[in-house]
């Protein structure tokens, strides 16, 4: 029983078609995390997590099956690249420590993703979406970022 039951985890593991994408806010304090599938090209937020970024997130990534992580990281082409820089690279090279190698990790650009999570929050809290604190949008601004990545990159 268990050979058959083992049987049907390695068949849905390796006839999986469908691509589970993981887009990522990174903060020192607070980390957005938003999911998204090729099939459907829709990021949406997933969660915010306070502390223990990396095993909670490899905890994701089994979760879901994630084939690919988008990450957030700050336009610097018009600044030298300071101390949030230096903290997502470090986040990312953990991240690749931990989690299975043949995930691809990406750094993409999330200029203004904070201040369109901000404007997309206070739209969603006039028609009654709430949240505990006003200032967690760090899921929409994950989700932002993922469905911008899946926007300039996945083609139909």
């Amino acid at each position: 029983m268990k050979s058959l039951k083992r049987l049907k985890i390695i068949m849905h593991k390796s006839t999986k078609v469908e691509k589970f994408y993981l887009g990522i806010d990174y903060g020192m304090r607070k980390t957005g995390i938003a999911i998204a599938q090729e099939v459907t090209k829709i990021s949406r937020p997933l969660k915010i997590i306070y502390h223990n970024h990396i095993d909670e997130i490899n905890e994701i990534i089994g979760e879901w099956e994630i084939d690919k992580i988008i990450v957030g990281f700050p336009n610097s082409d018009h600044r030298k690249e300071g101390k949030i820089h230096r903290e997502i690279r470090s986040f990312v090279d953990a991240l690749k420590k931990k989690s299975n190698p043949a995930i691809d990790i990406i750094l993409y650009d999330e200029q203004h993703s904070s201040k369109l999570a901000k404007d997309s929050f206070a739209e969603m809290r006039n028609v009654g979406f709430s949240k505990k604190k006003d200032s967690d949008y760090d899921d929409i601004s994950a989700s932002i970022i993922l469905q911008s990545w899946i926007n300039e990159n996945i083609i139909d």
